[in-house]
Parts: structure tokens; C-alpha cells; sequence
């Protein structure tokens, strides 16, 4: 009883700040431990790649993860090393969004911050960006960073502020591509003010300006030496489909609902609506400014495409500091009560099985049907298809190399079996041409053919000649069977 009520008496005594740190602390270790159960995963393993082939820009995406995946690399390779950066910068986005929430609105409850930090930490998408390194993890910390700037600015307009901003702009466009709505979140926080013609007659906007241009140019040397790939890869990944549907759009948002639960999105919605009533407070705004240039463009873009989840995790971070306020504000409804427990039940279940499947493999999928194979036996099944390579080596003809049909099975096996030569046989244009080239004519060597289970078509453009299998590898856990990797042999290229 005594040690129950030093507990309880422990608890009393933390901060806000206090209990904002353990909560990011014991939930980055509990993500990285959990983790050692299983490999890297599509993107994990392609930004990684990135590190160990370092540009100052890449096909898909700028620098930024490639070049903070080569830090990691210059002390460890190995799968938790490369799981550090990306918890390092979910923890640092959690208190730059404490310290928002808490300089947004510091009439209210002091732990408004803290509020915010459980509702992100509830998101599994938001759990899932806080262990896999993607571009969405810098963007995430520096559109935070943005809006605390932003709210300096308007409030103390000095002229190091100014180029923070710029800094932070530039950061972020070394971040990903979407950081473009950043600079609308800038001009619709300006026209708010009602200043934005006066403070284009400053030098602040134009050293921000200026500093965010210089920052981004190696990514458009990059562009200009590679004829723009990365510009026209984006515009056709966002307008390639001419035919806005309804159902991609209420199926992406669908996704979005599973992946970052009512807590964030019902809630996000909800108080994003009613803060409409009070658009003149800055506070609010700024988060408006934040979220809506996100959402609205993913949002009437997946109607084209479907979004994947994590391209509006900023948009939905930027509302949680509205749906804290909005929560505080309507506790006493007992609607919300119950929909903030059930959300919280929701939230805690869905972590709960992800991560202890990650660490354990407890449920008994059937053969072939486990939803995380993904992840599971990539490095295994890059080590026998260099031992086949290598025994082709030794036989007449060309050299041999490591062949995939699509690069999202490519950048597992071309990072596990670095550095041999892995090449992609699809039609497409992408990263793996400019590191590896593309397959020439009469090339051979090992095709490795994963998830499934058929024989390579042969014979025809872009197809070897003949194929024959060499090898299958099970990968097997707690039991049954994940996934199985054939190997061919294959000969004569045509390209």
C-alpha cells in the first residue's frame, strides 16, 4: 500500500513537460524493442539505400532521409540502428508539438500539450512513422517547427526569425516535395494577418525567401542534370489519372480512418469545423493554415489516386492542437466522454497487436496469408540468391546479376545483398536505373520471384529467353510458413 501510494504520489508530482518526456521515452523503447522481430521493410529499406548510395538528390524523393540514414551508417547497419533516426525525429515532432499546443493556447490548461501528444501517440500510423524512416518523418518535425516560428513572428517580428523560417522552408523542401504547402501555410497566416503587402516590403520575407532557395538547390542541380525526372515523376504521380472517382476518394479516407482512428480523424474533423467559429484567433488559424493546404490536396487527389496514409500525417498533426482545445472545452458532454474512451480502446488494441506481432509472430495466419511477410526473411533470401549468383558465375557466358520484376521487392533484396548489382525488369523509369542501370540485351543471372508462387514469362520484350528454377526458400515462423522466394536461372534478356 505504501509503495502503491508513492506511486500515485510520483505521478501527482510530474509536469506536464515531465510527463510529456516519459511518455515519448517509454514509447520510443517500447517501438524499438518490438522491432527487432522483424526486418526492413518496401521504403525502409529503399531509403536506406539512399544513405548507402549518397546524392545530393534522388528519382522519388529529395535528400534529406538519405542523408540522415548516412549518419546512422557511418556506426551501425544493422535493422535497429536504422530505426533510431526516425524515433529520434518522432520524439522531437511530440515535443515540438507540446510546445505548440502550449504556445498556441497558454490560457488554458497547462496540460493541453500533453493531451496532444497522447492523441498523436494514438494514431498507429503516427506509431508506425515514428519507426520506419520515411520522408514524412522530417517534413512531420519541421511543419511543426514551421507554425512555432510562424506564431514568433507574428508576435516579436525580428529578423533572425525570419531566417529561421527560411531555414526551416528549406529543410523541409530537402524533406519531400509536399513541402510546398508549407509555403501556402505562410501566405494564409500573412493574408490573416492582414500585413502581407506591408511585410513584402521588408527584407524578412525576402531573406526567408532567399534562404529557403539556397537551401533547396541541390535537389534542383539534381533535377536540372536529370532532366527535371523528379518534377515530372510527381506531377504524373498526382494527375496521371484523368477520372476523379468517388470510390478512391471514400476508400482513401477510409484508410486514413483504420490507420489514424476516430481519436485523430472523427475528433480532427470535429473540432476543425467548430474552431471555423473563432478563425480570427491566431492560435487557431495557424493550425488551419497548417492542415487544411494538406488535407484539401490529398484529399481531392486521392478521387485521381488512392492516398496512401502517412502523405496527410502532417494535416492531421497540425489539428490535434484544435481537437485538445475542443476536447478540454467539451468534456463534460458525455458523448464525447464515451467516444474518447472507445476511441482510446480502439487505439490501444490496434498498437498492442501490431507491435507484440512485430516482436512475438503470435497469430496463427495460415501458410502464405501473414499480412507482415512483408517483413519478414528478406535477409535470408538475399544471402541464397548471392550464393546462386556466384555459383553462376563460374559457368560460361555474360555476368550474372540479381533481377526483380518491381522495385518494392528490389530495395529489400539490393539492401540486404549490398552491394551486388540488383536490376528492376519493369518497364518503369526509377531509382534502380540510375544506381544499377537498366537491364541490357543477353544479360543473365538469378530472378527472384516473391510473393508469387509461378513461373517467369519468357520469350517475349523485356523477358528472358528461358528460365529455369534453381532454388525455393520457406521462410518459416513460429511454425507456419510466411512466404516462399523461387529462384531461376535465367538467360538472354530481351530488351
Amino acid at each position: 500500500a505504501i509503495s502503491s501510494d508513492r506511486m500515485v504520489d510520483f505521478f501527482r508530482r510530474l509536469s506536464p513537460w515531465q510527463a510529456t518526456l516519459g511518455l515519448v521515452f517509454f514509447s520510443s523503447f517500447l517501438r524499438l524493442v518490438t522491432s527487432t522481430g522483424v526486418g526492413l521493410g518496401t521504403d525502409e529499406a529503399h531509403y536506406a539505400l539512399y544513405g548507402f548510395h549518397l546524392d545530393i538528390s534522388y528519382y522519388d524523393h529529395p535528400p534529406m532521409i538519405g542523408w540522415l540514414q548516412a549518419i546512422i551508417l557511418l556506426f551501425s547497419d544493422s535493422d535497429l540502428a536504422l530505426r533510431v533516426m526516425p524515433t529520434l525525429l518522432f520524439g522531437f515532432s511530440c515535443l515540438a508539438l507540446h510546445q505548440v499546443t502550449h504556445s498556441l493556447f497558454s490560457h488554458k490548461t497547462p496540460w493541453l500539450g500533453f493531451i496532444s501528444v497522447v492523441l498523436l501517440q494514438s494514431g498507429v500510423m503516427f506509431q508506425l512513422i515514428g519507426l520506419s524512416m520515411l520522408p514524412d518523418d522530417p517534413l512531420l518535425l519541421l511543419g511543426l517547427l514551421t507554425m512555432l516560428v510562424l506564431h514568433q513572428i507574428l508576435n516579436s517580428d525580428r529578423m533572425w526569425l525570419w531566417l529561421a523560417l527560411g531555414i526551416v522552408l528549406g529543410l523541409a523542401g530537402l524533406s519531400k516535395y509536399t513541402a510546398i504547402s508549407l509555403v501556402a501555410t505562410v501566405l494564409l497566416v500573412m493574408v490573416h494577418e492582414g500585413k502581407l503587402l506591408s511585410r513584402m516590403c521588408t527584407a524578412g520575407p525576402w531573406i526567408a525567401m532567399l534562404t529557403g532557395l539556397l537551401l533547396i538547390m541541390p535537389v534542383l542541380y539534381w533535377n536540372y542534370t536529370h532532366d527535371w525526372i523528379s518534377f515530372a515523376y510527381q506531377l504524373n504521380h498526382g494527375t496521371g489519372n484523368p477520372d476523379w472517382k468517388p470510390i478512391n476518394f471514400a476508400l482513401s479516407q477510409f484508410s486514413q480512418l483504420l490507420v489514424y482512428g476516430p481519436g485523430i480523424l472523427f475528433f480532427g474533423v470535429i473540432s476543425a469545423v467548430a474552431s471555423l467559429r473563432n478563425w480570427r484567433d491566431q492560435g487557431v488559424w495557424l493550425c488551419l493554415a497548417l492542415s487544411f493546404p494538406i488535407l484539401f490536396l490529398f484529399g481531392w487527389n486521392s478521387g485521381y489516386q488512392m492516398t496512401l496514409p502517412h502523405w496527410t500525417s502532417l494535416g492531421w498533426a497540425a489539428l490535434i492542437p484544435l481537437i485538445s482545445l475542443w476536447l478540454s472545452d467539451a468534456w463534460e458532454q458525455r458523448w464525447v466522454r464515451i467516444s474518447i474512451g472507445a476511441s482510446a480502446i480502439y487505439a490501444s488494441i490496434l498498437i498492442v497487436i501490431l507491435l507484440s506481432e512485430f516482436f512475438l509472430a503470435w497469430i496463427p495466419f495460415s501458410n502464405n496469408r501473414d499480412p507482415l511477410r512483408d517483413l519478414r526473411g528478406w535477409e535470408k533470401a538475399a544471402q541464397r540468391a548471392v550464393e546462386l549468383r556466384d555459383e553462376m558465375v563460374v559457368t560460361l557466358g555474360p555476368e550474372p546479376y540479381l533481377f526483380l520484376e518491381h522495385w518494392t521487392e528490389a530495395s529489400r533484396l539490393a539492401w540486404y545483398a549490398r552491394p551486388n548489382i540488383v536490376k528492376v525488369l519493369d518497364e518503369k523509369y526509377d531509382q534502380f536505373d540510375i544506381w544499377f542501370d537498366s537491364p541490357q540485351q543477353d544479360m543473365r543471372g538469378i530472378l527472384v520471384s516473391w510473393p508469387e508462387q509461378r513461373a517467369p514469362l519468357t520469350g517475349g520484350k523485356g523477358q528472358f529467353s528461358s528460365c529455369v528454377l534453381r532454388d525455393t526458400l520457406p521462410i518459416i515462423v513460429n511454425g507456419h510458413e510466411v512466404s516462399t522466394f523461387s529462384y531461376y536461372a535465367c538467360h538472354g534478356f530481351q530488351n
